[in-house]
Order: structure tokens, then C-alpha cells, then sequence
């Protein structure tokens, strides 16, 4: 199969040449994607030019957009199948574990694999942080665990190609785009060891600007469950007021949020559409056990509107068990 490097370069070192020059010994089709660095870095590129495909464009649009714009070369160039690895241009990733991810890519064709780093006392604190923050927002968003979520260096073949090519992303945030999108996939994170250079100082990531936009991501993703669970909720009480019973008012707002929250994903989310076959009997499920709830609290003497709230929020905890059961893999 063949392989191929992205590397988005915004004002890269000439450690840069080195790592390139190693992967083209090792027959990486390697394609660098200059992210606006500007002339003063005109010498690099030409020296880049040597062992790789170069692509620049003028003005920075941020890592994001260096790699949709790489992927999409590639889409264009390249015949499946392949395997895609992406690797930083700081020379922080060492060539054996390139290649490491990349051949587990290759045994795994339907997965993202993520190079996990050893976050431990040699890792700047800003990368500490916001590793830290981002792993706890995406265990909570989505029920899965993931050590290393902003990882650089990832890889995945030509089947994956696809979804990460309509993703939204522009600077630092399309990684968590990617692992979102996956959520429903296989993903396998791999040991590497990671150098850091006078305290990854030539690392561009802004630790405010670009922490805050990571975690919009997470709320964007929630967003479509989050509105629809609220209007659900608001429907119950308008038609609990007027029916006698609870149990229908309680079935209609589930078949709402429901309908409502599949409208919003397909506008707003972009992760991959479970088969509508198991999505019916998923949110079968999620009816049944909301139901369920609603007659257990109601029972002990519970007033239904507070039944209906603490059920719908014991249904988060509920969709995220559905999903990990039915709506994908286990997962090592």
C-alpha cells in the first residue's frame, strides 16, 4: 500500500529538511503544504523541494486549512489504496514513529490511529493543559476515552479520506473535529515518544484563543442533543397540562427529540450517520427506557414534572450506554 506524509509548515526550521528527507528514503510520497509562512522562508521550501511535493499559499489560514487543502491534493493525485500519515514539521515526531503509525494504519484500514505521547513532567505545561481539558471534555461529550486528543501525528487510509475533507475546522480545531467525526469508528492510539525543542517554542498554538475554540467544538457537537432534550422537555409540560395521563405527553416529546435531534445533526453536527435501521432501534431503546424512568419516579410519589426532568437528564447517561453497545465497536 502506498504511504503517504502530509506536512503542514507554517515558518518551519531547518529541522524540517531532515525529517523530510528520511521519509523519502523510507518511499513516503511526502507533500509539505507551506501555510502562508511568507518569503523570508523561501530558502526552506526550495530545500524541501529537494525530497518533497511542495505546496504553498500566501496569507496563514491556520493547520486546519493546511490540512483539508493537503487532503484534498492528495484526493486528487493519488489512487487507493493508500495511507495517510500527518506529522508536524517542528521535528518533534521522530521517523520511526511515523512509520509505527502508518503500518498500523495499514492493519487497520478503517480506523484513525493517533500517536499517544507520555504526558508527563518533560511536557511543556501548556500542552498539559490542554490535553487535560480537552480529554475530560471529550470523554463527557461522547462516552469514549481517549488519552491524546490533539495529538499531531495521526494516520488512517484512503477510506477515511472522505469525512475529514467536509469537516469545518481551520486552525487548531480540526483535530478534535477528526476525532468527533470518529466517534463512532475504530480509533487505536499508538505509543510514540515525543522531542520537544527549547520548550516546543516554535510551537504556534495559542494557549487562550485556541483552547477556547477546541472546546466550541464539544458544545457544537452537543449542541443538536442539548436543544432537542430541552424542547422536549418543554413540549411534556405544555401537553402534561392538558392530558390527564403523563404517558402520552411523555411518548410524543421522546418522538420529537428524537426527529428534532436527527434534523439538527444532519444541520449542524458532522459526525458519520449510524444506518437508519439501528438508529430506529436505538431510539426504540431510548423510549422504552425513558418510559421506563418516568413510571419508576412516578411511582415513588414523584411530581411528573420532576420526574420528567430527572428522566431526561438519567437519559444522557442512558444515550451514551445505547451508543457504546449498539452503535459501534468495541474497542481495546
Amino acid at each position: 500500500m502506498q504511504k503517504i506524509a502530509l506536512i503542514p509548515a507554517y515558518c518551519p526550521e531547518d529541522r524540517m529538511i531532515d525529517l523530510l528527507k528520511k521519509l523519502s528514503e523510507l518511499n513516503f510520497s511526502v507533500l509539505v503544504i507551506d501555510d502562508g509562512s511568507g518569503e523570508n522562508y523561501d530558502a526552506i521550501f526550495n530545500k524541501a523541494s529537494q525530497y518533497a511535493d511542495v505546496k504553498r499559499y500566501q496569507n496563514n489560514r491556520g493547520k486546519g486549512e493546511a490540512l483539508k487543502y493537503g487532503l484534498r491534493c492528495i484526493a486528487e493525485t493519488f489512487q487507493p489504496p493508500y495511507t495517510v500519515v500527518t506529522a508536524d514539521a517542528d521535528g518533534q515526531h521522530r521517523v520511526e514513529d511515523i512509520v509505527k503509525v502508518s503500518e498500523t494504519a495499514t492493519m487497520h484500514p478503517d480506523s484513525l490511529i493517533l500517536g499517544k505521547r507520555n504526558l508527563g513532567k518533560t511536557t511543556p505545561i501548556k500542552s498539559r493543559i490542554g490535553n487535560g481539558i480537552t480529554r475530560v471534555l471529550y470523554r463527557l461529550t461522547t462516552g469514549r476515552k481517549i488519552y491524546e486528543t490533539q495529538t499531531g501525528l495521526r494516520a488512517f487510509s484512503d477510506r477515511l479520506l472522505p469525512r475529514f475533507l467536509k469537516l469545518p475546522g481551520h486552525r487548531y480545531e480540526f483535530e478534535i473535529d477528526m476525532i468527533l467525526e470518529c466517534v463512532d469508528t475504530e480509533i487505536i492510539e499508538t505509543e510514540i515518544k515525543t522531542v520537544y525543542f527549547d520548550n516546543n517554542a516554535a510551537s504556534h498554538f495559542r494557549p487562550f484563543a485556541d483552547t477556547v475554540s477546541l472546546n466550541k467544538e464539544f458544545l457544537r457537537y452537543k449542541l443538536p442533543s442539548l436543544a432537542a432534550g430541552l424542547m422536549g422537555y418543554l413540549l411534556f409540560v405544555i401537553l402534561a397540562a392538558f392530558m390527564r395521563s403523563w404517558l402520552l405527553p411523555c411518548v410524543i416529546a421522546r418522538v420529537c427529540c428524537i426527529l428534532l435531534k436527527a434534523i439538527l445533526n444532519k444541520a449542524i453536527s458532522f459526525s458519520e450517520k449510524p444506518p437508519i435501521g439501528r438508529y430506529l432501534i436505538t431510539s426504540a431503546i431510548m423510549l422504552i427506557c425513558d418510559v421506563a424512568m418516568m413510571w419508576g419516579l412516578t411511582a415513588l410519589g414523584m411530581n411528573i414534572y420532576l420526574a420528567k426532568l430527572l428522566s431526561s437528564l438519567l437519559m444522557i447517561g442512558v444515550s451514551m450506554l445505547i451508543r457504546r453497545l449498539f452503535m459501534r465497536k468495541e474497542y481495546p
